[in-house]
């Protein structure tokens, strides 16, 4: 697809000038680095007194989640260190429920806006995958970059989440990607991929026949076709949101693809087996521009 930005007027009167001066501002904390790691990030160690076998990879109990160095519960995707909790898990953690721009959100009432393309080149390049208990993810060497309105952003890594966290018009599909880009000074762009049940994915055949099964396990790929991940067609819903996980911090550019490819029932059970479901539940839209991007 074409790189180059186009000039108009959305229906609602929002200019291309205008939200780019609004993208501007969606800059990340301070904290970038940390949140980064966040976006995936692998369960603390626990000591040897309290190491136990979990079942799926999981790092909590299916009661809730293990004390932390200081008493209170990891973060998790149910029970005491569950959504609902985790602003009370720990202080840089506040925003995850009183931020004004959380992710993901349900997708509906879209603006057809003409905007700035965003430019994905991504290339074949080595993977390091692991399981960190809450994911599977991939870190990624050399894998090309987007380019959001005129600012690159490298690919870093992409990770699972099942069943998908974005929904369109409340429909919720079988697997969700995210692939995390950063931009030289340390912004983050995610590029998301719905897959609906249906066909195996063939994309992701090399890289499912390589899931670690256990935390903190790590497999390496030679080499990965990250462009055969995409649908055929370029056109994405964009908004200003956060990272869906812990600290929740705010200021990334989401850029959820409109059409889904499928993945396999069996292709799920396969990631169910080994990461517990792990979608955090859909945040208020609140006051943002919900924007079409379409070729």
């Amino acid at each position: 697809m074409t790189d180059r930005m186009l000039d108009g007027v959305t229906p609602s009167g929002l200019t291309r000038r205008r939200f780019a001066r609004r993208a501007a501002t969606w800059v990340v904390a301070s904290g970038a680095m940390a949140a980064l790691a966040a976006c995936g990030s692998k369960a603390p160690a626990k000591s040897a007194a309290k190491k136990t076998t979990k079942p799926h990879g999981a790092t909590e109990s299916a009661h809730g989640a293990e004390a932390g160095a200081h008493g209170a519960p990891h973060w998790d995707y149910e029970g005491v260190g569950g959504p609902d909790r985790w602003a009370e898990l720990a202080p840089e953690n506040a925003v995850c429920s009183a931020g004004s721009t959380q992710s993901p959100i349900d997708i509906a009432g879209t603006q057809p806006g003409l905007l700035g393309r965003t430019g994905i080149k991504w290339q074949s390049a080595p993977l390091s995958v692991v399981n960190n208990g809450h994911t599977i993810q991939a870190d990624v060497t050399n894998g090309g970059a987007i380019e959001v309105d005129g600012v690159p952003y490298n690919l870093v890594q992409f990770h699972f989440h099942a069943p998908s966290e974005h929904t369109v018009d409340g429909k919720r599909f079988a697997l969700e990607t995210h692939f995390v880009h950063k931009s030289a000074k340390g912004d983050l762009a995610v590029i998301g991929v719905l897959h609906d049940m249906g066909a195996a994915n063939a994309a992701l055949a090399p890289l499912w026949a390589a899931l670690p099964a256990t935390t903190d396990e790590r497999k390496e790929l030679p080499s990965f076709d990250l462009a055969r991940m995409l649908p055929q067609s370029r056109s994405m819903y964009r908004y200003a949101g956060s990272l869906t996980t812990p600290p929740c911090t705010e200021g990334v550019r989401w850029h959820v693809l409109q059409a889904p490819t499928t993945v396999s029932e069996a292709q799920v059970q396969a990631f169910n087996t080994i990461i517990k479901p792990n979608a955090r539940p859909v945040q208020p839209l609140k006051a943002r521009d919900l924007l079409k991007e379409s070729l």
